[in-house]
């Protein structure tokens, strides 16, 4: 039997009829862009260089600008990875002191690597309900920088991910004005926020609310292509020169004239229909949420959640499914979703799933999602095993807010000392000398130079038993620092 290829693949599954809770954020509309090979272009004449923006590319940035109300927008081609990347980079010198969530996207911990830098960890909150991250704590972050300062430590910048993968939005305002009252900058993953400027119903988005630097991925909920993200800068503490010179070096020297124009494009569509569209998808979120409000077996995340754990707000374009019950597990719920109601979700953990809408969603499909979701509860109410409540039952699946790591060593020491491989399983007290996560969302449960703790190979025994997809433990086994080079 023949190898069809990726494209061939790609094409048959186009027409599966699989109906995509994912991203990308446009959904698969094919009149958003033309084929792309007819607009696939290099620099020539008249049609600027994003490296060196003079001309049409700079005119779309500023236009982009303009429609978010920044001081200054940047495309980007290489995600919002090359943009957490840069901004670290423009903002810190080789050795020097930052802070960061301990849930950030791996490109965070990866910029520290690359400049050798000195990481402190803050903790967001913690839902035990559903086993989930919350949202920073203003004073956490406070109390941190205080202590740097009693110590004689410069704090050059403040990393932060909100909102996170599940909507949970932190108070970005507060944070940002204790950052600055600490001489330090606020740099603001907010890679699935990218749509949140467009409706007030919506969470504030943190470019709006302080933050210096702000990084979106627009292919995540917004109508571009898989790979185009935003960089904002606000405010003058980040010169723009130096923003410009760090892109330069995490950006393809040859970046993608389809990709750029798939920005532009998005920009403009936003400009004209955005907020209609918008409109639409929260009415029929609001439908969606009181269809499922009363399920037992199944609870969708909502904005009761918004007050406690340091949840500030929360995006309901989220859907966070969770189940409150041992008849079914994530990778069961997410099959019978896929399998028997053609519905390809984003992401799943071991007791939820999770969906992405935007504004360019079927709207019919959001609705049959909800009467899937009745229907599921209606099968797992006429099992015969008793149903429990979430709190009691939900195994915690993420690490808690109370769980501190230990950091013996900088990552890039640790990456570059002898390791040897060995199983996980009896690696408790040993130092990693790489990082495990789950993905997606590719949030390190062990970042090299941190004692690997009896918690953590429990946690990621169970992750493997739940069938999730674990990377960096191969054969069961991790590598572990030995000596020195």
């Amino acid at each position: 039997m023949s190898d069809k290829g990726l494209y061939t693949k790609l094409i048959e599954y186009r027409k599966c009829g699989k109906y995509p809770f994912h991203m990308p954020g446009h959904k698969r509309e094919d009149k958003l862009l033309v084929d792309p090979y007819e607009i696939d272009i290099t620099e020539i004449s008249e049609f600027d260089n994003l490296h060196h923006p003079e001309g049409i590319i700079k005119k779309s940035m500023d236009n982009a600008s303009r429609f978010f109300g920044t001081d200054k927008t940047w495309f980007l081609v290489n995600g919002s990875s090359c943009g957490l990347l840069a901004a670290i980079h423009a903002v810190t010198g080789i050795g020097d002191s930052i802070i960061i969530g301990r849930n950030c996207h791996k490109a965070v911990y990866n910029a520290i690597e690359l400049r050798n830098l000195k990481a402190e960890y803050i903790y967001p909150q913690f839902i035990k309900e559903y086993g989930i991250h919350g949202g920073y704590n203003p004073k956490d972050i406070e109390e941190q920088l205080k202590k740097a300062k009693d110590s004689g430590e410069k704090i050059k910048a403040v990393v932060i991910t909100s909102p996170t993968y599940e909507g949970i939005v932190s108070d970005i305002e507060s944070i940002a004005q204790i950052v600055h009252r600490y001489d330090s900058m606020l740099i603001v993953d907010e890679a699935h926020g990218a749509h949140l400027g467009i409706h007030e119903q919506l969470p504030k988005p943190a470019y709006k609310l302080g933050a210096d630097i702000v990084i979106e991925s627009a292919h995540k909920t917004l109508p571009a292509m898989t790979q185009t993200a935003l960089l904002h800068l606000c405010g003058n503490m980040v010169e723009a020169n130096r923003i410009q010179d760090t892109l330069a070096i995490y950006q393809s020297s040859s970046p993608s004239y389809v990709l750029m124009a798939s920005l532009d494009k998005c920009i403009r569509e936003l400009q004209h229909n955005g907020r209609i569209k918008l409109e639409k998808l929260l009415i029929t979120l609001d439908r969606f949420y009181t269809k499922v409000n009363n399920l037992e077996n199944i609870k969708v995340l909502g904005k009761e959640c918004v007050g406690e754990n340091g949840v500030f707000d929360f995006d309901i374009c989220k859907l966070s499914i969770f189940l409150n019950t041992y008849k079914m597990d994530g990778k069961e719920f997410e099959e019978e979703l896929r399998q028997k109601y053609g519905f390809e979700m984003e992401m799943t953990s071991a007791k939820y799933v999770l969906g992405m809408t935007t504004m360019c969603d079927d709207l019919d499909q959001i609705l049959k999602l909800a009467e899937a979701l009745e229907e599921i509860d209606r099968k797992l109410k006429d099992s015969m095993q008793e149903s429990l409540s979430v709190k009691e039952k939900i195994i915690i699946n993420s690490r808690s807010s109370e769980k501190k790591d230990i950091s013996v060593m900088s990552i890039y020491e640790a990456k570059n000392k002898k390791s040897v491989e060995e199983f996980f399983e009896t690696s408790e007290g040993k130092i990693s000398a790489q990082y495990v996560y789950v993905y997606p969302p590719e949030i390190p449960l062990i970042v090299p130079g941190e004692i690997i703790t009896k918690k953590v190979i429990e946690q990621i025994k169970y992750y493997k038993e739940a069938k999730l997809n674990v990377k960096g433990i191969e054969k069961d086994k991790i590598k572990v620092v030995t000596e020195d080079k």
